[in-house]
């Protein structure tokens, strides 16, 4: 295998991108393969610029509300966190292939394209930006898929989460499967038992990365 290959796992809420990602990064390990985790929901800068100018950009984003997040389309939010958010995770990839550029793998658990889509389902304006976030790639794309309802479902159960309505999750989708598509990302089905989609996860990565007595 190459040095330092990219993976990002990417989907709507609630299809286990954190859980897979440290999984798979867990089984690199065992066989001796240098590996580590980029969160991309993590910030660079923009939780600095948050803490400064958050009552004007989030305002109406209230965590556990019982009312759906949906903002107004002409609001500040809508006009400045778009090309914000692009630029901090933007860097964020870049810097992170060149820092960890001794590491055999890279994960990128969510990636650049997922804040984007995320804002697009939330009517903010990014459409101006997709050539940028839509051609922006990793090595290896993990799709992973889910029924609406079983990601409502997941999200309704964390201690702290964002509610979303059907629709703006039914536009996430539908992007993240059209990326797919666009760039030959594998698509997993994570309806199915945790243990059974890894174990998919794992068979499609070892066929790339690893030669098959290895991957036995």
């Amino acid at each position: 295998m190459k040095k330092r290959i990219t993976i990002a796992f990417i989907g709507i809420d609630g299809t286990g991108k954190s859980t897979h990602a440290e999984k798979i990064s867990s089984w690199l390990q065992e066989h001796e393969i240098k590996c580590i985790i980029i969160p991309f929901h993590k910030w660079m800068f923009v939780d600095k610029l948050k803490t400064l100018f958050g009552k004007y950009v989030d305002s109406g984003r209230k965590q556990n509300s019982l009312s759906p997040y949906a903002p107004k389309k002409n609001t500040l939010a809508a006009l400045l966190k778009p090309p914000i958010a692009l630029l901090d995770n933007i860097l964020m990839f870049y810097l992170s292939r060149w820092k960890f550029k001794d590491y055999d793998v890279i994960i990128f658990d969510r990636f650049v394209c997922a804040t984007l889509i995320k804002f697009k389902a939330l009517n903010y304006h990014v459409n101006w930006l997709r050539p940028v976030w839509q051609n922006i790639r990793v090595d290896i794309g993990l799709v992973l898929d889910a029924p609406i309802q079983q990601s409502l479902n997941t999200i309704d159960d964390r201690d702290y989460h964002i509610l979303y309505t059907n629709e703006q999750l039914a536009i996430e989708k539908g992007e993240y499967l059209e990326m797919a598509i666009k760039h030959g990302y594998e698509v997993f089905d994570t309806s199915e038992p945790l243990e059974e989609v890894h174990e998919k996860i794992k068979r499609y990565l070892g066929e790339i990365l690893f030669s098959r007595s290895l991957k036995e």
